[in-house]
């Protein structure tokens, strides 16, 4: 019985760590103003559909529009998350971050992350920009969205995310980093927290390889 209260709390604590690790330094008020999380498993996917013909028009963090296909031709990492959550979220991002630095330079130069809020009422433009200048990313390679509520639940189902407002500012939702293909094809999942960067890694590296390979353009 000892024994397994000691590996209990070993275990919230190395969880705690990871996420504090994971949360940048910051004074705006609400990225720390909730914590509650249920993770909710992720759905299957279909490899074979392109996200870039949804069609939707999204916000990034600078306020323009953006649609997805503007995409098309290089690879991207994408995640969704909600800004005022500090517990997973802020270890999605991180996850994001480090596939992007541990992939070899040539091929970080054309790889895009794009984060996608499921908060669209509090995760403003304005917000979503705040929320980018914590992390210090190349604000020419990531865009955080912004878009319709239906738009963000199809984008949703397209990668298998499941989540749902829990109606006091909090989300429960699945925890997934998805790599697609300069098609917009889903190529490589990571399920999960602070999850190991190689499968995502190694599958860009054979992406680029294989149109080398062929004699085709990098993408």
């Amino acid at each position: 019985m000892m024994k397994l209260f000691t590996l209990t709390v070993m275990a919230g604590t190395l969880l705690a760590a990871v996420t504090q690790a994971a949360t940048p330094n910051s004074g705006h008020a609400g990225h720390d103003a909730h914590a509650h999380h249920t993770p909710m498993q992720a759905e299957t996917v279909d490899h074979g559909h392109s996200l870039f013909h949804l069609g939707a028009d999204w916000r990034t963090q600078a306020g323009g529009p953006f649609r997805l296909e503007e995409l098309a031709g290089r690879p991207t990492i994408i995640t969704m998350i909600y800004g005022s959550c500090t517990t997973a979220c802020p270890v999605l991002v991180n996850d994001a971050r480090r596939i992007d630095r541990a992939v070899p330079e040539a091929i970080r130069d054309e790889l895009q992350v794009v984060i996608v809020s499921f908060d669209p009422a509090r995760d403003t433009p304005e917000r979503l920009a705040d929320y980018a200048a914590d992390y210090e990313v190349d604000p020419e390679r990531w865009q955080f969205l912004h878009g319709d509520p239906a738009d963000i639940r199809t984008l949703a189902a397209m990668l298998g995310v499941r989540y749902r407002d829990n109606g006091d500012g909090t989300f429960d939702h699945s925890n997934v980093v998805t790599l697609l293909d300069a098609q917009g094809r889903i190529v490589e999942r990571n399920e999960g927290l602070a999850r190991p960067v190689e499968p995502i890694v190694e599958a860009l590296v054979k992406l680029r390889g294989t149109r080398q390979a062929a004699g085709m353009a990098a993408w």
